[in-house]
């Protein structure tokens, strides 16, 4: 992996897969996940993709916070380090929400958007929030201790039906350094995010029947106001769409970037 230094002294690991010359993909992580996740996906995706994934600062072998920033700032400073102008961009859960906040912020930077399990600021739960609950668990017990709890809440239950994403998630849980866990959180306070509404840019949003309430109905607020947006529900999936079934993920991610990619061609030829 590669490092990229950021104004405030954090960093960035980032690794950088197929044709430089190609359309470019950046991948966006979950919460106590790291790059990795996206593994089944950049093997075939870099075949005909530029692909770009990063550990967020936090996760993975990024730096942990020192003070205040921004998750979506960080996603700027990977954009503006690659000087790209309208990337596909992928999230999934903490990822997405880095993603579609990133979208309404600075409209016209991204080709595409691919929201998997997102999570939504100023969206109302009728539960308490899984990450909540794991930390303020977290007060009071150890890390070790707190990532077993995390890895038991519902949030996970149907990885007990994928055996092989069960195990790529705990692999990156034992590898998580617990960082957010054991310590305040100081992400940077901003006035309110323009809405979804705003979002410009072709949306499919893809969600798990059998993910918890609160992400599934995420999915569905974000998929009914971002315009031109498609929701796609998989049945027997949970949350972590991307290791459950990725063989159909990457058919319906493969087939939205395609027709992208095409309506793309078009508009630049017509301006030829």
């Amino acid at each position: 992996m590669a490092v990229l230094k950021l104004a405030d002294g954090g960093a960035l690991h980032y690794d950088v897969t197929g044709p430089e010359s190609a359309e470019t993909i950046v991948f966006l992580h979950g919460f106590t996940m790291d790059s990795s996740q996206w593994d089944p996906q950049i093997e075939v995706f870099a075949e005909q993709y530029r692909c770009i994934t990063y550990d967020l600062r936090g996760f993975g072998k990024s730096s942990d916070p020192t003070g205040t920033y921004d998750h979506i700032e960080d996603f700027a400073a990977i954009l503006e380090h690659f000087e790209l102008t309208e990337p596909h961009v992928v999230g999934l859960s903490l990822g997405g929400l880095v993603a579609h906040v990133f979208a309404a912020r600075y409209p016209g930077r991204m080709a595409s958007l691919t929201l998997v399990s997102p999570g939504a600021r100023g969206f109302i739960w009728k539960e308490r929030r899984p990450v909540e609950v794991a930390l303020d668990y977290g007060k009071d017990h150890t890390i070790d201790e707190t990532k077993a709890f995390w890895m038991g809440l519902p949030l996970f239950a149907s990885l007990d039906n994928y055996p092989q994403a069960k195990a790529d998630v705990a692999r990156m849980l034992d590898d998580y350094s617990g960082w957010h866990f054991a310590n305040y959180d100081h992400q940077a306070a901003y006035p309110p995010e323009p809405g979804p509404h705003t979002i410009d840019v072709p949306t499919l949003v893809i969600r798990g029947a059998r993910d918890v309430q609160g992400y599934y109905d995420i999915a569905k607020v974000l998929a009914d106001s971002i315009p031109n947006a498609c929701l796609k529900t998989y049945e027997d999936c949970g949350h972590m769409l991307s290791l459950e079934q990725p063989d159909r993920l990457n058919r319906d991610l493969g087939a939205f970037l395609s027709v992208v990619s095409k309506e793309i061609a078009q508009k630049a030829k017509k301006k030829a």
